[in-house]
């Protein structure tokens, strides 16, 4: 091979190195428009800020009328409620494992109340049933410090983290059930959580363990470049205790 072939050669490696960086830089450029254009039409049609992953499987018909998509990232469980272990951890005086005896125990609650996601769409007057968070942590006796609550997925590597004072809303909810029956997996089953006055993003499904922090953390999305805070307006939210 003779030294102008050689040149010749260097010269092509490099523009197509040069190729290659100018492709990447549109394509995170391009990105960047994907989630602006997201961020506008979220709140075009649903009143808030923020954004949150496309795509999923066919919506499901609710009883009380409606379509509810499916949006899941995360694997899904193949455990029951009755196989079902929530842990208590981080910043609290007494860890908890809580199984289905003691889920079966504590003061149920039922809530019906708007679900947005950031995608435009919002499955209206949505009925849930479960245990209200604070229920659940507050047995745990967090300590002074704690201010938040990163919830954690089944499979780990979904989280997201609120402010302990979301959790406390009336509206919050750990879900086990969805439209009068048990919570399906597609929905987050066994146990979903559910805050009404966040973009659907925040309520983590497959709750596997609560861990209390001082301090916000970056979520599974927030990572990905969506708001740490995505509020939206509760809208005719009713809520009522049936029993303990």
């Amino acid at each position: 091979m003779d030294r102008k072939h050689e040149q010749r050669e260097e010269v092509d490696d490099r523009e197509r190195a040069r190729q290659m960086r100018v492709s990447r830089k549109w394509f995170l450029a391009s990105l960047g428009g994907v989630a602006a254009a997201l961020v506008g039409l979220q709140r075009l049609f649903a009143g808030g800020s923020g954004s949150s992953p496309i795509g999923g499987r066919a919506a499901q018909r609710l009883k009380a009328g409606g379509l509810f998509p499916v949006r899941t990232v995360d694997d899904v469980p193949g455990e029951t409620l009755e196989q079902w272990v929530i842990e208590v951890d981080g910043m609290v005086e007494t860890p908890l494992r809580i199984d289905h005896a003691a889920w079966s125990a504590l003061p149920r609650f039922e809530e019906t109340v708007d679900f947005p996601c950031v995608e435009g769409w919002t499955v209206q007057d949505v009925p849930w049933g479960g245990v209200r968070p604070m229920e659940v942590i507050s047995r745990a006796g967090p300590r002074p410090a704690a201010t938040h609550a990163i919830f954690h997925a089944y499979d780990g590597s979904y989280v997201d983290c609120l402010p302990l004072e979301q959790l406390q809303e009336p509206h919050s909810i750990l879900a086990d059930t969805l439209d009068g029956e048990r919570l399906s997996p597609d929905h987050g089953g066994p146990v979903r959580l559910v805050v009404p006055s966040q973009l659907a993003y925040k309520s983590v499904k497959f709750v596997r363990r609560i861990e209390l922090t001082d301090r916000m953390i970056e979520g599974y999305w927030e990572e990905r470049g969506y708001p740490a805070d995505a509020p939206v307006t509760v809208r005719g939210g009713t809520g009522s205790s049936v029993g303990s």
